[in-house]
């Protein structure tokens, strides 16, 4: 069994489970909407392609949610981890949301990719970036796991 430290608890787990944990962070109301940060991961096979995957994602985005607009991508490398950046937009109105995902993947004896995603009102996005671009630059990824 191996314990797991969460967010104000402890759980012993056996050592074959998979950890698949998803986790939201939460900023002030603001407009009626609360901005988050969502950071989570998934195990990829071997020869997993980053940007190809991503490409894929934003097709499937573009043409699932209404007035989807891509405003930016890019891909590079942070920590010596392959990446992609893209930023879009969606809905309309008072409505319209504006999403920021980072998706890095991360290789090893169990590769996996990291997916980092803030979310905002447009109309409050201009007030939450900084905050978010803060947080979302001091990410690291460390060597614990727990799968």
């Amino acid at each position: 069994m191996t314990q797991f430290q969460g967010s104000g608890f402890t759980i012993e787990l056996p050592d074959n489970c998979t950890d698949a944990s998803a986790y939201t962070f939460v900023l002030p109301f603001n407009q009626g909407f609360a901005a988050n940060l969502t950071i989570r991961f998934e195990l990829v096979p071997d020869g997993y392609q980053l940007e190809e995957s991503m490409q894929e994602e934003l097709r499937k985005l573009s043409s699932s949610l209404n007035h989807f607009s891509l405003i930016s991508q890019n891909a590079g490398q942070r920590d010596g981890n392959d990446g992609v950046i893209f930023v879009y937009e969606w809905g309309e109105g008072q409505a319209r949301m504006r999403q920021k995902v980072i998706t890095l993947l991360v290789s090893g004896d169990k590769p996996r990719k990291y997916i980092l995603t803030s979310t905002d009102l447009v109309a409050g996005a201009d007030q939450s970036e900084a905050v978010f671009n803060q947080m979302l630059q001091s990410f690291t990824i460390n060597d614990i796991q727990f799968f």
